[in-house]
């Protein structure tokens, strides 16, 4: 950022303090442009700003064209442009009054857990059943009251529950679940990938998705979420938050907003964090509302030259570019049958550990899960043998099994898998005759086994054999759906082999257009390319029809003439350099008056930003010369 020109940084700041990451329509860009810039430099400005990939220009399908500061610069902008020191509270008491719950990344790998085991199937209107919505909310430690300021109320009709409703658009909108005909499922790949990310990489990747997905409508709101993650907020510590909406107000940030007006909305967004695990609320002795930081921080986007919108996991590690969270520990097995899950024991292993254990806690840091014979038979009746399991378990538990524990487990093994359910093809004939000329058949023999007077069993793998045998016969059976067995078997689950990242592809965001989730989503406004010829022929329309004696030097012009050059630099919205007084003055023309001729702006004296306002008529200066942009003229004179 610092490569940018002095005016472009000023512009930018402007545009990020009225606006944040919100679009605005580009006709407003001119209310921002400082007194000493005039409309053509402000083009030029704007143009640079799109080049660094600062700025974008976005056009509805009506053809509205809008600026907006990519949401994935705001976080580096406000680093750059602004000051933000707040100063911790000391010396004064602070009664919690919103506990952090557990982590967004742990709660999501709850629900996720759940949709595996139980699945939300649909109800023939559309909806999720209320009790599959039900069972899912009593598991998550997040509340409703949390999250108002994410989503309306009236959003939570299909689930009945809004935090319900939340965590399943985010699974949605990760790519992570997907909806079917008659339920939501795991996306398995997704998840995969998803789950070779460190906490850390998952806390990034999910905060810049909340901030983008359920925006603040307000850009004082905005600027407030993205400054949480301020480095200059401490972890551990409390502040005050009414001293931090002074400080926004004071760098410039609160958007014409007060503190009292920005309370509402900024204590909603910490209730949110607060709910997600990332701070906790508190009130100080004074009565003032505090927060402090929990646990660590998302990292928010760098900013780069020429970025995209980067929808990848890569834009979400930490700044140093590496992975902080996959050490790759194993958990540990309790003799009374619990397993303790410190924070370094892998997503991966987490995922295989619930799919044949309980999953207990996620508070804290350390997980907690327990051996149980159900978990076992579940395990079972989904291909993993509990031989395999028990296995599993003592090459990935730090220190091995206990002996009461593998003892638990040999047990429960003997009892589970002695019986199992087989689903078969059951041909019927119509009479005894049938069945006896089908008995009789010689090239069936392998194929059919005889239960009764006139049933058959097919033999799996065989059913288009024995159809086409028997319409040679005038016997045939009406077609299969499918033209296969019925009840084919769910895919067994699979254990993790070791702690290595998976050899899937790497997770990566789907885009927005792409993820439409439970609420939907905006619309996604088409972004407009900088033009090669947008710097000369939109600058300076028509200037192949004025002369070149206007641009080249200072002369003294006849009246009208004179007019004819102060009215062309203002069409161009270009400075004109001035003979006043003896003294060369820049003066950039804002209105045109007449009866008398007048024009109204800003003057200047030449090579300075020292600014005051003034009207001239054509006898208050002697020599002029339309003053092309500096960044133009070079390319002008080529």
């Amino acid at each position: 950022m610092n490569k940018l020109s002095p005016y472009s940084i000023e512009v930018l700041r402007r545009i990020c303090a009225a606006y944040a990451d919100r679009a605005f329509p580009v006709e407003k860009a001119e209310q921002l442009r400082p007194k000493a810039l005039c409309r053509a430099e402000l083009q030029l400005v704007v143009q640079e700003l799109r080049r660094a990939g600062l700025l974008e220009l976005r056009q509805r399908i009506w053809g509205e064209q809008l600026y907006q500061i990519p949401p994935q610069q705001l976080a580096a902008i406000q680093r750059e442009c602004f000051s933000f020191r707040p100063e911790p509270l000391f010396g004064s008491s602070v009664a919690v009054t919103g506990p952090a719950e557990a982590g967004l990344a742990a709660q999501l790998f709850r629900a996720l857990v759940f949709m595996r085991e139980e699945g939300l199937p649909l109800t023939a209107k559309g909806g999720i059943h209320k009790k599959h919505a039900g069972r899912l909310a009593g598991l998550m430690p997040v509340q409703d009251k949390h999250l108002y300021c994410l989503v309306p109320k009236a959003s939570a009709d299909e689930t009945g529950s809004i935090k319900v409703t939340v965590l399943l658009d985010i699974m949605l909108a990760l790519g992570l679940a997907e909806r079917g005909e008659t339920a939501y499922r795991l996306a398995e790949e997704r998840v995969k990938s998803w789950l070779d990310h460190s906490e850390l990489q998952m806390t990034g990747i999910l905060y810049n998705m909340i901030l983008g997905r359920y925006a603040a409508a307000e850009p004082a709101q905005q600027h407030f979420r993205y400054l949480f993650t301020s480095g200059a907020l401490m972890r551990g510590n409390w502040y005050v938050l009414g001293d931090i909406l002074e400080l926004l107000q004071q760098s410039g940030l609160s958007a014409g907003k007060n503190a009292e007006s920005m309370k509402p909305g900024c204590l909603a967004w910490l209730h949110c964090m607060a709910g997600f695990g990332w701070c906790e609320t508190g009130t100080a002795d004074s009565g003032e509302d505090c927060f402090r930081w929990m646990m660590d921080k998302p990292v928010l986007p760098a900013w780069q030259q020429d970025t995209d919108a980067s929808h990848s996991a890569a834009a979400d590690l930490p700044e140093d570019g590496c992975d902080t969270g996959r050490a790759g520990g194993g958990f540990i097995v309790q003799p009374d049958l619990e397993v303790l899950v410190p924070p370094d024991v892998s997503y991966r292993l987490r995922w295989g550990l619930a799919g044949c254990a309980e999953l207990l806690s996620t508070d804290d840091g350390l997980w907690s899960f327990r051996l149980s014979r159900g978990k076992l038979e579940a395990a079972a009746e989904r291909g993993l043998p509990p031989e395999a399991v028990t296995c599993w378990l003592a090459g990935h538990a730090a220190g091995g099994l206990p002996d009461q524990a593998r003892q638990s487990l040999v047990q429960w093994s003997r009892t589970i898998g002695r019986t199992s359910w087989s689903e078969v093809l059951l041909l019927t004939c119509r009479s005894d005759r049938d069945a006896e000329d089908i008995a009789a058949h010689p090239r069936l023999g392998d194929s059919l086994t005889r239960i009764g007077p006139l049933h058959f069993i097919v033999q799996q793998g065989s059913a288009d054999l024995v159809r086409r045998e028997l319409a040679a016969a005038g016997l045939a059976p009406p077609r299969l759906s499918g033209g296969s067995m019925p009840g084919v078997a769910p895919q067994p689950f699979e254990l993790p082999d070791d702690d290595v990242q998976a050899q899937s592809k790497a997770y990566e965001l789907p885009a927005l257009e792409m993820t439409p989730g439970l609420l939907g989503n905006t619309a996604v406004l088409r972004t407009v390319p900088l033009a090669a010829a947008e710097a000369v022929e939109a600058l300076l329309p028509g200037a192949d029809g004025v002369p070149q004696m206007w641009l080249r030097e200072l002369r003294e012009y006849h009246i009208t003439t004179a007019q004819k050059v102060m009215e062309q630099a203002y069409r161009w919205g270009i400075k004109v350099r001035l003979s006043v007084e003896g003294q060369n003055c820049d003066f950039i023309p804002e209105q045109l008056r007449g009866n008398p001729w007048r024009a109204a702006g800003w003057l200047m004296p030449a090579g300075t930003n020292q600014y005051e306002a003034a009207e001239l008529a054509p006898g208050d200066w002697k020599e002029m010369k339309l003053l092309l942009p500096e960044q133009h003229r070079n390319s002008s004179s080529a």
